[in-house]
């Protein structure tokens, strides 16, 4: 008995841990897609145009950005985008938090164009 409770509290932090952190590593995932096609497709088009798309798919996929979430500026040869997703590692459960010292949020980066 006291094996299927241990499993079931590791099965519970695993779930938490997912439902969590899964939310935040997707939308970094639909970010960094989005950074790929401003550097490879949009290169051509002027800056208030790659703006607006930008925010249409930000606002389609419903993804709150900051300014230091998806950053955007014209490069040499088109733009350069980074995203940087933070994704707290906080938990509340049962009125505890929990938390690893040192290990409070996890930082997703990614640096699409020169």
């Amino acid at each position: 008995m006291s094996r299927l409770l241990l499993i079931g509290g590791i099965l519970g932090l695993f779930l938490t841990f997912l439902g969590k952190t899964g939310p935040g590593i997707y939308d970094y995932y639909l970010m960094k897609d989005l950074a790929d096609r401003v550097v490879l497709e949009y290169a051509n088009l002027p800056e208030k145009e790659v703006m607006r798309r930008i925010n249409f798919e930000l606002d389609r996929s419903n993804i709150k950005t900051t300014q230091e979430t998806f950053q955007f500026r014209e490069a040499k040869l088109g733009y350069q985008v980074v995203v940087t997703q933070r994704i707290p590692l906080v938990f509340e459960i049962g009125g505890r938090t929990l938390a690893w010292k040192g290990h409070e949020e996890m930082v997703l980066k990614y640096e699409a164009g020169k």
